[in-house]
């Protein structure tokens, strides 16, 4: 199963967009059995995971960048190769400081849709800023020999969905998480299934 949590976006360099730890002190810091207080030793739910990793080779950790209020730079960290490049090495850096196997973006949305604005030229710099997070994932399974993941968390809306260079980006991710548990919510006046594998005869939504 798919469970995750997600880390910031900031304002940084060259107003390009780097990541954070969402929870320090759940993620680097809290103590759990066996761990020690010296300093500069990781402890958290990240030693956590190495160690579970350690015991299921086979499992692969990502991290998720972004989500529904952490998206709000996104728009910045796309819009040049400059700021791509600065935001894609700077995610790398981060799942290898941390032991994570890939990087998971869940950019809530590009052009329009989300609780920030975006730019019309967010659709295709969503798939250039994909494009150089490859490029660096690449780059470094060809120094280390490890192969390392990249997803996003899709839109399922028909009015978001066609912001997304949906080919391109298939082309360049490892898989899709697609949201369609956000086919229905509580914006809506009456109830319906909200992760439905099939539309139902009395479902009016497009």
């Amino acid at each position: 199963r798919r469970r995750h949590t997600r880390y910031p976006l900031v304002t940084g360099v060259q107003t390009c967009a780097l990541p954070i730890l969402g929870d320090s002190y759940a993620d680097t810091d809290k103590f759990f059995p066996g761990d020690t207080w010296d300093t500069g030793v990781l402890r958290g739910n990240f030693n956590q995971l190495i160690k579970l990793k350690a015991k299921y080779p086979n499992l692969r950790t990502l991290i998720s960048v972004g989500g529904w209020t952490w998206s709000g730079n996104f728009s910045d960290a796309a819009a040049t190769a400059a700021s791509r490049t600065t935001f894609a090495k700077s995610c790398v850096d981060f799942m290898q400081k941390y032991g994570f196997d890939g990087i998971d973006i869940d950019w809530e949305y590009p052009v329009s849709g989300g609780l920030q604005s975006g730019r019309p030229e967010d659709k295709a710099n969503y798939t250039l800023l994909l494009q150089a997070l490859r490029n660096e994932l690449n780059a470094r399974s060809t120094a280390t020999g490890q192969k390392y993941l990249l997803t996003i968390a899709a839109p399922a809306g028909p009015s978001w969905v066609g912001n997304l260079e949906s080919a391109k980006i298939a082309g360049i991710v490892d898989w899709i998480n697609l949201m369609s548990y956000d086919f229905h919510g509580s914006w809506e006046k009456s109830t319906g299934h909200n992760a439905a594998l099939s539309q139902s005869a009395s479902d009016t939504g497009p």
